[in-house]
């Protein structure tokens, strides 16, 4: 083992400056990832100007010190549009939303210059037999068909808007909307993510090693869950990307329970969602490997079967002998793996993982003849061959070059008339 060790010593050297070594980070808080309740939060505002409603979809003017933001509501999410500028008015043909500053008008999401005509505010609207009338900030409707009963809503009002057949208008920094003498004021939830962008790392870095267990866990449908890329845990927070609901229950790969959180993986991506939106399940994926004993031929061995630095648990590994406890295989993984047993530097042995296609049969040890090569017919994967054939050139080449350097060598004797050394030998002998 300590002579393949030795023969793919300048092979290693490149690749840890590539792939780098283990890197230390700052310990935070806890990992706590947010209550599912902390994703909802309601739609408020302090200063309302205008609004316009484009089916499930609406748009709001509020007017805040330093500048206008119009604020998108699509029944889940919020997206907002800020502005230096004052924004004076909303509409919508049914499938853009349209804002005016000054005398030009631009189009949302694009912000593009439009050819659209807002019209002009109204204070008289007339639907299904009902005529709304906004004056002074007061509301009133007539009702045609009850024998002109005219009905005056309590509050005072702006905006007087009709869109899709339906009125509304804006009362105390909220959208009514009306039915004949009947108002309903709307309200909205939205989805805010934004508490997803600083989970600390806490022992994410620790649990993810220390006394790992093979498990799989099914996440709970409805239950949210945020990408993290685990490659990243030098900060104080988790490198966050997209975060979700689960659709439907959904099966992953147990990396590490840690604070109030489960951080798993399903392919080659890994997410974080609350503990309790687990549950352990028992899996099928153990085949039977293809052999006992193997060589490890790649650079590390991991403490699951998931390939990153923050899982690695040997570091230089190529050259380790392993005994081979199970082929690892499952839809979740990115790849198959095998479940092998180490031995460290302090002669105390550990379960790892190997990706499939990182060993080979092929084992050399001390004082000891190598294992018969692999069948010709037997293939993996990788390639491993590759990587013994070249361990074999970079033998023929330190040879070859050991063999250039004499033959020059002779060459300079015999041009300066010196003997070789073939030449010194003889003359020796002939003198004895």
């Amino acid at each position: 083992m300590k002579r393949l060790a030795l023969i793919t010593t300048l092979l290693l050297a490149a690749g840890s400056l590539l792939s780098g070594g283990l890197t230390a980070h700052a310990e935070g808080g806890a990992t706590v990832y947010p209550e599912d309740g902390e994703f909802i939060k309601p739609l408020v505002f302090e200063n309302l100007t205008d609004y316009a409603v484009a089916g499930d979809n609406y748009a709001f003017i509020e007017r805040e010190k330093e500048n206008d933001v119009i604020k998108v509501y699509d029944g889940t999410s919020l997206n907002l549009y800020p502005f230096t500028e004052t924004v004076s008015a909303l509409d919508t043909d049914g499938e853009k939303f349209y804002y005016s500053i000054g005398e030009s008008v631009y189009s949302l999401p694009d912000k593009a210059e439009s050819k659209h005509k807002i019209p002009d505010a109204q204070t008289t609207i007339s639907v299904d037999g009902y005529t709304y009338n906004l004056s002074d900030a007061t509301l009133k409707v007539a009702d045609f068909k009850n024998e002109d009963k005219v009905t005056t809503f309590v509050g005072e009002y702006k905006n007087l808007k009709c869109f899709d057949n339906t009125v509304y208008a804006i009362k105390e920094n909220s959208l009514y909307k009306f039915n004949g003498a009947e108002e309903e004021k709307l309200e909205y939830e939205y989805v805010d993510y934004s508490s997803t962008l600083k989970i600390e790392v806490g022992q994410t870095r620790t649990d993810l090693v220390d006394g790992y267990e093979l498990k799989f866990v099914t996440i709970k449908a409805g239950s949210y869950m945020t990408e993290v890329d685990l490659s990243q845990l030098e900060g104080q927070y988790l490198a966050s990307g997209e975060t979700a609901p689960i659709k439907q229950d959904t099966t992953a790969l147990l990396l590490c329970y840690t604070g109030n959180s489960a951080i798993v993986a399903i392919g080659e991506k890994s997410y974080i969602t609350l503990k309790t939106a687990t549950a352990e399940t028992q899996e099928r994926y153990t085949t039977a490997p293809e052999f006992e004993n193997a060589t490890v031929t790649g650079n590390r061995i991991y403490a699951s079967p998931f390939v990153i630095v923050g899982t690695s648990v040997l570091f230089p590994a190529t050259g380790t002998i392993v005994k081979i406890n199970g082929k690892i295989e499952h839809e979740v993984l990115g790849s198959a793996f095998y479940e092998v047993e180490y031995t460290d530097a302090e002669g105390n042995t550990h379960t790892g993982y190997v990706t499939y296609g990182f060993l080979t049969e092929y084992i050399i040890e001390d004082n000891k003849p190598p294992n018969e090569f692999p069948d010709p017919a037997y293939s993996e994967k990788n390639d491993v061959r590759n990587v013994i054939l070249i361990l074999m050139v970079v033998i023929l080449v330190l040879v070859a070059a050991g063999y250039l350097t004499y033959v020059a060598t002779t060459g300079k004797r015999k041009k300066s008339g010196l003997p070789t050394d073939d030449e010194s030998a003889s003359a020796n002998n002939m003198q004895k």
